[in-house]
């Protein structure tokens, strides 16, 4: 089932989500039981996690989402049907980006991302855009908003909500940034742009490479 999603606090952003969640939802009751989440955890806003609860790179036991803990593994199949492992990226930083086609937010911060992956792409890093088909209409949607935002990097596809549940994402969309070694550095839920973005990758970059 859906879970809940974040929005810029912005009541008009909150309205124009719900305008496109009831336009793709298969199921307008599962839609609404989305928004009621939503609505009770009264928003999910930003401030209310503090960045030592976004972003560590002390270690923690066990395999999970959360900053220090080693990044649950997944095998799935990328829009050009190539099968894609986390764990064949090992060695390399990753920025991880969890998204949906009908999540406004998602797409406000596309094109960021588009240039993310520009300007680093050469640095070690790999960028990639892992879509909650399970929510999707279908898979034409997916391959529309590619297309429209010519997403230069990988698109995974997760028909089956995989990921949701190993990395326990609530919050649409979300942004992980995973170091060399496997671990979560950045589990940020919510809207990111380029700046903040580009901040905490070469904080936590810098960070890693100090204590390697």
């Amino acid at each position: 089932m859906r879970k809940w999603f974040t929005l810029a606090a912005a009541a008009a952003a909150l309205g124009a989500a719900l305008v496109v969640i009831v336009d793709y939802g298969e199921d307008t009751e599962e839609s609404s039981e989305a928004l009621e989440a939503y609505m009770e955890a009264g928003g999910i806003e930003r401030e209310t996690l503090s960045e030592e609860e976004m972003v560590s790179l002390d270690p923690l036991d066990g395999v999970g989402s959360e900053p220090g803990m080693q990044a649950p593994d997944f095998s799935l199949p990328t829009l050009h049907e190539d099968q894609l492992s986390l764990a064949d990226l090992e060695g390399d930083y990753v920025v991880l980006n969890i998204w949906a086609t009908w999540c406004p937010p998602c797409r406000d911060e596309m094109p960021d991302f588009a240039a993310f992956y520009e300007d680093y792409k050469d640095d070690g890093v790999h960028v990639l855009g892992l879509n909650r088909t399970a929510t999707e209409p279908g898979i034409d949607a997916v391959r529309q908003f590619a297309e429209d935002f010519s997403i230069p990097f990988p698109v995974i596809i997760d028909e089956e909500d995989v990921v949701e549940d190993l990395y326990s994402v609530y919050v649409m969309p979300t942004t992980y940034i995973i170091t060399p070694d496997g671990r979560v550095a950045m589990n940020r839920p919510g809207y990111i742009s380029y700046d903040v973005l580009e901040e905490q990758y070469l904080s936590i970059r810098e960070q890693y490479e100090d204590e390697a």
